[in-house]
């Protein structure tokens, strides 16, 4: 019995597999995980911070214009779905009788802003910028950033006045008034 195939077509098979399989190597790139990306992303800006490896997070200190935030970066990672949790927390405590006044400037900032979160916890005073991340596409470099700079942003523009609200006399609705004030501008 003869073979339909022209001569040679068994070597030339051979040749085009070994090629394939060698291409296939060199394609198979494994993504790095979200915590290394964000570990990059802190190492170019060149903050220091420190990793927990066993909890898929990090954390550093940080100077704003009006005071220290202390930021707590959480990842999670599953089958197509991925967050980047943004702590920014602030380095004093809201006393007792002032947790219920701003409580409401809190809730007036949340009421007026989009992304991210203002949040106090109303036992011991903390109060934190909390912003969130996730979804089941790629959180790249420009989501990371996103994440990270909105906490502080949101750190940034409101510690002096809630600080304002907690120590001094400054009444809760004039929160939004008292964070929209220029850069060079101070909270009296």
């Amino acid at each position: 019995m003869r073979s339909c195939k022209p001569e040679g077509t068994e070597d030339k098979k051979k040749k085009k597999n070994e090629l394939i399989e060698v291409e296939s190597t060199l394609v198979d790139v494994q993504a790095r995980k979200l915590l290394d990306r964000v570990c990059d992303y802190l190492t170019e800006k060149d903050w220091n911070f420190s990793r927990f490896e066993d909890k898929d997070c990090l954390n550093f200190n940080l100077r704003l214009r009006d005071g220290t935030v202390r930021v707590f970066v959480d990842t999670w990672e599953g089958a197509g779905w991925s967050r980047i949790l943004v702590y920014s927390t602030f380095a004093t405590y809201v006393p007792v009788q002032r947790r219920q006044v701003v409580a409401e400037a809190i809730a007036r900032i949340n009421y007026v802003n989009i992304f991210g979160n203002l949040e106090m916890d109303m036992n011991d005073g903390e109060v934190r910028v909390r912003t969130t991340l996730e979804g089941d596409a790629f959180i790249g470099d420009e989501m990371i950033d996103r994440a990270i700079r909105k906490s502080l942003d949101l750190a940034d523009q409101y510690q002096a006045a809630l600080l304002s609200i907690a120590f001094g006399n400054a009444a809760p609705q004039d929160v939004l008034e008292m964070g929209a004030r220029d850069e060079g501008a101070t909270v009296q």
